[in-house]
């Protein structure tokens, strides 16, 4: 399969992140690192940055299954009234 790259827009859309969060991360070694694709211009692989979403919702769960329940703020599927 073709490797596609990812102009920022497309990366701070998938992500949810900024452009100063992206580039701090990159700079820290916690996001993949933007592949030079003209004089002034970067893009990052598409499949990278796919697998960056992917371990941090990993991370996520990991997490909540050592507190011992789902992710934070999540209340769980919604019970029916018994009470009659």
């Amino acid at each position: 399969m073709a490797k596609r790259l990812l102009r920022l827009p497309a990366v701070l859309d998938r992500t949810g992140s900024n452009t100063s969060e992206i580039y701090q991360q990159m700079k820290a070694g916690t996001f993949p690192s933007a592949v030079p694709i003209g004089k002034r211009t970067v893009g990052w692989v598409e499949e990278e940055v796919e697998k960056w979403i992917s371990d941090r919702i990993a991370a996520r769960d990991l997490h909540s299954k050592r507190k011992g329940g789902p992710g934070r703020g999540h209340k769980g599927p919604l019970q029916p009234d018994t009470a009659a």
